[in-house]
């Protein structure tokens, strides 16, 4: 494997310690017009003694840093129009500071002390202005407001932060390169190869680009990632100095090297699907990692009707009782009320749950003390989607009450006395999917006539029995001696 290098040389070497350098007349400037201000009232007099030193040496510095960042320029890869106005601006900073010395130095001469504070100002500003660009030029020109928080992109009128949302529900519709590969190269490579930063010549930003390469030729040799320049760099150890992305910056992950080398290898396309593509069984377990979860809103056991927020007095009066209440995603006004805690919970409890009818999507009753009298309340239930009724008093006289619940998806009788016959009702509840019926009173002939009309409910009647393997077993030996 032979990788594309570049040579050293001292314009080059002293051009990197721009980075180094540019910090130090920061600092001093500032500093310096700190005391500049200061210095003009009587009881900080003394501080002129300093000023001298301080602006000459703030001088040199900013002087110093424009040899080196022009030095740096030399190198290529930046946006030039970006790289003109930060020069021009480290200049004007070099030029000020130069003259706020002279000023110093000759302010008992005739009126050229008033310009110290104008000059200061002016300085500032080029200064800050100087920094922006050249942050801009290493970290692009969204790198801080990316990080801005929420309420102050509003107060400062930013738009909110472009966050990669799948365009996919289904990982095999997902377009290769636009869907799964683009977002790789966007948070590991386009902050140093884009149109602002182009390290090395290269451009990234899309397959045309990436196709035409950089200063030392294509990147991307169609069908053989070991030989692509864009795939060796991701490679190579890190303290590796050609490693990409460069020490320090977080590299790919295993998943999305080995997607960079399948899209390689498949020819580089746009426009493919994932299922239009061979696929070997490594990226096919990637594959499924990639599929996006379905957003809370759009999952078949939470309703997409918008509801109000619980009464908290309602809640309290529950909580009390021991039950847990809480929202079923983040942002839902729907809820899950748990009785884990609640083993005292009884039938007659069961009357809190109805101020919560409307909000009431998932309830686990397990272990609590409630019979087949709760299925009175349980029918006003109608929202519920799972009910959890696990080693309860139940024994199904009333579960034709589930009738009611017309979003019932599933449903918990494990542990219970239910017999076979009350189970004929649920064939009303065309939405159920699943019922777990474990150590119940269920015979299998019940279980055989409730598949026979519910042919793809999903019926759990527990009693696995795993195969015993080898070396599940270990076998002891005596050893003579």
């Amino acid at each position: 494997m032979r990788l594309l290098i570049n040579t050293g040389s001292w314009s080059m070497f002293i051009g990197r310690s721009h980075p180094l350098l540019v910090h130090l007349p920061i600092g001093i400037l500032l500093i310096a017009c700190i005391l500049t201000l200061l210095a003009r009232r009587e009881k900080w007099r003394h501080l002129q003694g300093a000023l001298p030193a301080t602006l000459l040496i703030a001088a040199l510095s900013a002087i110093a840093s424009c040899i080196t960042g022009y030095m740096l320029s030399l190198d290529g890869g930046y946006e030039e129009n970006l790289l003109l106005t930060h020069k021009y601006l480290g200049i004007g900073v070099a030029v000020v500071s130069t003259g706020l010395y002279i000023l110093e130095k000759n302010k008992h001469k005739g009126q050229l002390r008033k310009w110290q504070v104008p000059a200061s100002v002016v300085m500032v500003l080029l200064l800050s202005a100087a920094g922006h660009y050249g942050g801009s030029l290493t970290h692009g020109d969204d790198y801080l407001t990316q990080a801005m928080p929420d309420g102050l992109r509003k107060l400062t009128g930013v738009g909110a932060a472009k966050a990669h949302v799948a365009a996919y529900t289904n990982i095999g519709d997902a377009r290769v390169y636009e869907d799964l590969v683009m977002p790789v190269l966007t948070n590991r490579c386009y902050g140093c190869h884009n149109e602002q930063k182009l390290k090395g010549g290269l451009r990234l930003e899309s397959v045309e680009l990436i196709r035409k390469g950089g200063e030392h030729g294509p990147v991307l040799k169609d069908s053989v990632p070991e030989e692509s320049e864009l795939f060796k760099r991701l490679i190579l150890p890190e303290e590796d100095e050609h490693r990409m992305p460069p020490k320090g910056k977080p590299g790919v992950t295993p998943q999305e090297l080995e997607l960079l080398h399948w899209w390689i290898s498949q020819g580089a396309p746009t426009g493919k699907t994932v299922k239009e593509l061979t696929k070997t069984p490594l990226m096919l377990a990637v594959l499924e990692g990639m599929q996006p979860a379905t957003p809370w809103d759009k999952q078949e056991f939470i309703p997409e009707e918008k509801v109000n927020a619980v009464s908290a007095e309602h809640l309290a009066k529950l909580e009390a009782k021991g039950m847990k209440v809480l929202p079923v995603a983040a942002g839902s006004n729907y809820i899950n009320v748990d009785g884990i805690n609640a083993s005292n919970f009884t039938n007659e409890d069961m009357q809190l749950l109805l101020p919560l009818k409307a909000q009431l999507v998932w309830l686990n009753l397990a272990g609590t003390r409630v019979t087949d009298s709760s299925f009175g309340v349980i029918g006003k239930l109608t929202h519920l989607v799972r009910l959890d009724l696990r080693n309860t008093g139940v024994k199904g006289k009333e579960l034709s009450s589930l009738n009611a619940c017309t979003e019932l998806r599933y449903l918990n009788l494990a542990g219970t006395a239910v017999a076979g016959e009350s189970l004929t009702s649920l064939q009303k509840n065309k939405k159920l999917q699943q019922v777990f019926l474990y150590q119940s009173g269920v015979s299998p002939a019940a279980v055989a006539e409730l598949r026979k009309y519910m042919p793809k409910l999903t019926i759990d009647t527990g009693g696995y029995h795993l195969p015993l393997l080898a070396s599940d077993t270990t076998v002891y030996h005596k050893v003579a001696g």
